[in-house]
């Protein structure tokens, strides 16, 4: 089961104007509009993420809570 995170944003009322009228085109709610926007946003970033040689460290030493690189939640 994923756990569920609750973020706050702020944005100026064109990019709100333009994200609800993209709402109602696609007969979605704004809450439902963001998370793709987001999700397409973090689809375009993903290799850039990896290519980030702070994570090579991953997984290269050992600690007392184990190797982070085989747990799920490393990243948060």
């Amino acid at each position: 089961m994923n756990k569920i995170k609750h973020i706050q944003a702020e944005v100026d009322m064109d990019i709100y104007d333009h994200l609800r009228h993209i709402s109602q085109l696609k007969n979605t709610s704004l809450k439902e509009t963001i998370h793709e926007a987001v999700l397409e946003y973090i689809k375009r970033h993903e290799e850039d993420i990896k290519d980030d040689s702070f994570f090579d460290v991953v997984g290269s030493f050992a600690t007392k809570e184990g190797n982070w690189s085989e747990r799920d939640d490393w990243r948060e």
